[in-house]
């Protein structure tokens, strides 16, 4: 008998340790998602936070109806708060060697973001070697600078900080004190959901910036809603200008919104050993000696001096250059080459006193006045 009940004992413990065993796969599969629980519970809250705000809230830049598509890298799409990065920066002089320049120092809003130097001084009173550029529509360029040596607006957006006859500083000390300071690791941790301040992200929100910036005529985009009609003298002024045999301006300015090609020519300013080589200075390219990029015709009004070395300080100086006074080198660009004798000498243009008058008339209409006080592009 007390071998019998030892053996049902032994019995039920065994249907008792089975009825556990079943159930230990779920107690497994139980524990675990409460684990899983647990982690969520306690998820770091910066990253929790750049998943709900995808840092930065995104924008949508609104182009008027006649522009094209305005290309964004895809690493560095548009965001209202790296604009406002970007914009804070712009004028921000922390970002120079001695704290007292900002890239809106050569880049004037009044004046169509350039200076009326021939060369602009940086912070130890060096000139330059070129005339500043202005910066609009540069979102459609596909090389930046006179000699092309970016191509990107992010790179770009670092070249003027580092130069020693411009902004001279060091990109790492400029980040040290953006970090050291009151407002910008709040301004960074917004537009890029992180607090710490980099060389990339610096650029990213300068780029952002600026792509914002656009610029056209109306009078140069035919068929478009608000189109502005040219009065009789700047119509007179725009067929020259398109005129193969008298202004023959419109292979490199582009009769387009944006009034450049955004390519790179020698425009005849190049005249051998000691020039300025341009584009050939990036490329080693014999046939891109003396090429710089061709700017745009917008604000004229305002953007003297002209050309890259801001030689001349008035239009009348430039079409009389075009006229008889560039240079003949193996690079000059073909359609100034076809203005020329057999022996490399300018020939005189098919056009009048009047119609130069005109010519210029129609250039120092091209201006948008709106850019020199949009509120966006202001100082913060």
């Amino acid at each position: 008998m007390i071998k019998v009940k030892k053996l049902a004992i032994s019995y039920q413990r065994r249907k008792q340790l089975d009825k556990r065993s079943n159930w230990l796969p779920h107690l497994v599969t139980l524990g675990f998602v409460m684990v899983m629980s647990l982690q969520a519970c306690v998820k770091d809250p910066i990253v929790k936070e750049v998943v709900e705000r995808q840092c930065g809230t995104p924008f949508t830049i609104k182009l008027p109806n006649f522009f094209p598509p305005m290309p964004v890298p895809a690493d560095n799409p548009f965001t209202v708060e790296g604009i406002e990065l970007g914009r804070q920066l712009f004028y921000e002089p922390l970002l120079s060697g001695d704290n007292s320049q900002s890239c809106a120092g050569c880049h004037q809003q009044n004046i169509a973001f350039t200076d009326t130097n021939r060369f602009s001084l940086g912070i130890d009173g060096f000139p330059g070697a070129r005339n500043t550029m202005p910066i609009a529509n540069l979102a459609y360029s596909p090389q930046l600078f006179w000699d092309g040596k970016a191509g990107s607006l992010e790179q770009q957006a670092l070249f003027p900080i580092q130069s020693k006859a411009e902004m001279h500083e060091d990109l790492f000390k400029a980040v040290k004190e953006l970090q050291e300071s009151e407002k910008y690791p709040d301004l960074f941790y917004q537009a890029f959901c992180d607090s710490t301040i980099t060389v990339d992200r610096m650029a990213k929100s300068l780029a952002q910036f600026m792509r914002t910036i656009l610029s056209h005529s109306l009078k140069m985009a035919p068929g478009s809603v608000g189109f502005q009609s040219r009065s009789a003298v700047e119509e007179l002024g725009y067929q020259v200008f398109i005129n193969e045999k008298k202004g023959d301006c419109f292979h490199c300015h582009s009769v387009n919104i944006f009034t450049t090609n955004f390519e790179f020519a020698n425009n005849g300013l190049f005249e051998g050993p000691g020039s300025d080589v341009g584009l050939f200075g990036q490329t080693s390219n014999p046939i891109d000696m003396g090429k710089f990029k061709t700017p745009s015709l917008l604000n004229l009004k305002y953007t003297a001096p002209y050309m890259h070395d801001g030689r001349f300080t008035n239009l009348r100086q430039v079409i009389d250059f075009y006229d008889t006074g560039f240079h003949v080198t193996p690079s000059l660009d073909v359609n100034l080459l076809k203005h020329t004798d057999g022996a490399g000498r300018p020939i005189p243009r098919t056009w009048t006193e009047t119609e130069k008058a005109a010519l210029l008339v129609f250039l120092m209409s091209l201006n948008d006045e709106a850019v020199l006080v949009d509120q966006r592009y202001s100082s913060p």
